[in-house]
């Protein structure tokens, strides 16, 4: 499987190694919405035009902004991190994208969290590329 697939498939995928700031929306105040519910490392698999196993690292500063970074892990066992570009938690619902290094297309997921698990769609490539992925907690 090639790492351009792997890329797409998640779509999570903004420059390699960078760490830029997403941008959020004040963290909300009920447990569901509470940015601690998002925080934190979550390890999680996505399928459709692709297939694959992903990290993603949610993080709040002092000003309760999030940030986020998803490492895409690759069958070999390489690991790509890429800084998202967007990151919104509201109401139980992440909405992220970032930019594909490779392609320059945008690409966006978002997803619903219930029972302890986060699970949703992803498109990428205009939206020729769909699909589904999920995510449980690895920190707590």
């Amino acid at each position: 499987m090639s790492i351009k697939a792997l890329l797409i498939g998640l779509s999570m995928v903004m420059t390699p190694f960078s760490l830029a700031t997403a941008q959020t929306a004040t963290a909300p105040t009920t447990a569901d919405n509470s940015s601690a519910t998002i925080s934190g490392k979550w390890n999680g698999s996505y399928e459709g035009a692709s297939s694959g196993k992903f990290e993603l690292v949610v993080t709040q500063n002092n000003d309760k902004k999030l940030t986020g970074q998803i490492i895409m892990m690759t069958p070999d066992g390489n690991r790509y991190p890429i800084a998202l570009k967007t990151l919104s938690w509201q109401s139980g619902q992440l909405k992220a994208s970032y930019v594909d290094p490779q392609e320059g297309d945008n690409v966006s997921f978002s997803g619903k969290y219930e029972n302890s698990v986060i699970k949703g769609t992803w498109e990428a490539d205009g939206g020729n590329s769909t699909g589904n992925w999920q995510a449980s907690r690895a920190d707590r």
